[in-house]
């Protein structure tokens, strides 16, 4: 185990992408727990040494990924510079949404062609801890700055909260093993998102959300 260990360590320290550095670790660790927790060496190992050195290291790496991934998107919606109101400061609201939609954007179109979570109870977790993590924030902007801007312009938090769903369904993930090396390729960094992002699960949804983003562009000039 301790030579599994240091491969896995050696392996990851080799990703630039930070947010791919967090998704390889939580995604390996939590299998290898998942899939030895039950067997004969997970037993002569025990759940103590299992939780410790697999199933801990794996939750530690959700909470960085979700901090590295999405953490960023919340803070753009940081409402101290504006007021209470944010009356005099549409430009800033504007900005400010502008600049959450085209990151949200961005980031889901990564990690419909490259984060990959082929685990389901693990991709449920993370998908639930996101969707808590960003729609209320968004809505609550929205609901904050409703005087001042037409926030029916914007994506509602419900088209959100479903993009979030999609992004994290697992659909279009084929058992084959031409796909599975496919997979193990993006997650190397074989392969440029470019070359794949017209053919992801979700691809449609995420071009509608581009193009209501450039229509309450349109529609607050």
């Amino acid at each position: 185990m301790e030579a599994l260990h240091r491969n896995i360590e050696t392996k990851r320290s080799g990703y630039k992408d930070k947010v791919m550095y967090h998704v390889f670790t939580m995604n390996t660790y939590w299998y290898i727990y998942m899939r030895t927790r039950n067997t004969e060496l997970g037993k002569l190992l025990g759940e103590n040494y299992m939780r410790k050195n697999y199933k801990v290291v794996a939750e530690e790496a959700a909470y960085l990924y979700e901090k590295q991934a999405w953490g960023g998107l919340v803070r753009l919606l940081d409402k101290e510079d504006i007021g209470d109101e944010g009356i005099g400061n549409e430009n800033i609201i504007k900005g400010k949404l502008e600049a959450f939609l085209k990151g949200f954007e961005e980031i889901a179109q990564r990690h419909t062609s490259r984060y990959s979570i082929p685990e389901a109870d693990l991709r449920a977790q993370i998908k639930e801890a996101t969707v808590k993590l960003i729609v209320p924030v968004y809505s609550d902007f929205l609901e904050v700055f409703s005087g001042v801007i037409n926030v029916k312009l914007y994506s509602s938090p419900e088209s959100v909260e479903s993009l979030l769903g999609q992004i994290f369904s697992g659909n279009g993930r084929s058992s084959s093993m031409g796909a599975r090396r496919r997979e193990i390729n993006r997650m190397e960094g074989r392969n440029s998102v470019s070359s794949e992002i017209d053919s992801i699960p979700g691809r449609r949804s995420v071009d509608r959300f581009q193009r209501n983003r450039s229509n309450a562009n349109a529609g607050d000039d």
